[in-house]
């Protein structure tokens, strides 16, 4: 997969050079797929809560194209609502290792399924030929 101007980190996207904390800053509203265009939207805003510092994108989307992969499995019972919202870690696994065997990592082989894991335990895993990342400020 190719990241067009972005890079992910543990719990952050990381754009020209500046980190955007998807863990303690931003909550996902929107997970779209879209099976005849293989593509896949996620979006996050910015949590509403005062602590979070003003120069912090209103909205960021990561769309992913040429999705060739994708799956979406293991939210716990009794996570609450908001745990479904924050990111618990982003990481990669082989093609051919079970999701729950992500492993974090400053370097995303191509080759690999990029895992984002929430703190309700739901984790998306993800291959696609491409993914960019838009910020709305």
């Amino acid at each position: 997969m190719q990241f067009h101007d972005f890079a992910f980190g543990h719990i952050e996207v990381e754009v020209q050079g500046r980190a955007y904390d998807l863990h303690n800053f931003y909550e996902a509203s929107a997970i779209k797929y879209d099976i005849v265009d293989r593509s896949l939207v996620l979006s996050f805003v910015r949590w509403p809560d005062a602590w979070v510092p003003d120069e912090e994108a209103e909205q960021i989307i990561i769309t992913f194209k040429g999705v060739s992969y994708f799956s979406a499995a293991g939210r716990e019972p009794d996570a609450i609502d908001e745990d479904g919202r924050c990111v618990h870690a982003i990481g990669v696994v082989h093609p051919d290792a079970a999701t729950e065997e992500f492993y974090l990592t400053d370097i995303f082989p191509a080759d690999h399924h990029l895992v984002i894991q929430f703190e309700s335990g739901l984790a998306l895993r993800i291959q696609a030929d491409a993914a960019e990342c838009a910020m709305r400020f």
